[in-house]
């Protein structure tokens, strides 16, 4: 046995207090594991890992799961797991804050995080992205093979099923 981070790093990564439990350094690349604090009102963008499977697991909190255009409601002990390739977007439309575990098979994940923010020694006050935020985000998405979907032209209201 042996303990991966007992001084876990912090991120403010797209608005969220983001601690990186495992990374992929420590476990060889097998896994990578993240502890994610979603204020409220506040979503991931529509994304898929080509390289990973994501596996959340809700801790706290109450979050809409939209996964390949169907949207899911996720309680504390829901875990959800995306093989690679799936779209997927996380979001909290309640004021309070969710509180997730992820583990990402294999590691690279973290790397992508590393890559979009700057860690930090203790607890992060997140806000809310900024532009050079989302700049870094995007520059890195293809690095990671992580695929960034922009929403529909029009909002999803005024697709048709037909």
């Amino acid at each position: 046995m042996f303990i991966l981070n007992d001084k876990p790093v912090e991120y403010d990564f797209g608005g969220s207090r983001t601690r990186l439990l495992a990374s992929g350094a420590q476990t060889g690349d097998a896994f990578c594991m993240l502890e994610i604090f979603s204020p409220g009102n506040r979503a991931t963008p529509m994304h898929r890992h080509e390289h990973e499977d994501e596996t959340l697991l809700l801790l706290e909190g109450e979050l809409e799961v939209m996964v390949d255009g169907v949207p899911h409601h996720v309680l504390p002990g829901h875990t959800l797991v995306f093989p690679r390739g799936t779209e997927h977007q996380i979001t909290n439309r309640i004021e309070q804050t969710a509180r997730y575990l992820v583990i990402c098979t294999p590691a690279g994940f973290d790397r992508f995080v590393d890559a979009c923010a700057d860690a930090q020694p203790g607890p992060v006050d997140a806000g809310l992205p900024t532009d050079a935020d989302k700049a870094r985000m995007h520059a890195a998405a293809a690095q990671f093979g992580i695929t960034l979907i922009p929403p529909p032209p029009f909002g999803s209201s005024t697709i048709s099923s037909r």
